[in-house]
């Protein structure tokens, strides 16, 4: 149910267009599913971040944090109904957050992650 409310919140807050700011001292949820990832663009200060990636498709997914086209971060696949962490410790920039499986970053699962001193 907490990931229920979490992911309709997301989603709402998503659907506006807007940057999702995450405070300092929380963790970024992430909701994947076969045509995006929710939030899609999210702002967070820099230092450890803490990543809650749930998987809410039909399909295997992962997340891949990548910066000018090297790949700092990824986690194990992730089954349908699943949720993995991810910890990384990243300086202020913009990273690109996606899938790496299947063609899941041709169709629209992929996000901006911008971090802030």
């Amino acid at each position: 149910m907490r990931y229920l409310a979490a992911v309709v919140l997301i989603a709402a807050l998503a659907g506006c267009g807007h940057t999702t700011t995450i405070r300092a001292g929380h963790a970024v949820e992430l909701a994947l599913t076969e045509y995006r990832i929710t939030p899609q663009d999210v702002r967070t200060p820099g230092g450890e971040v803490d990543l809650l990636v749930h998987n809410y498709g039909r399909l295997v997914h992962n997340l891949v944090l990548t910066s000018a086209g090297h790949q700092l971060a990824i986690t194990k696949p992730i089954g349908p109904g699943q949720s993995t962490w991810l910890f990384v410790e990243l300086a202020p920039g913009r990273y690109v957050m996606a899938s790496n499986l299947f063609s899941d970053q041709d169709l629209g699962l992929y996000g901006t992650l911008i971090v802030t001193r």
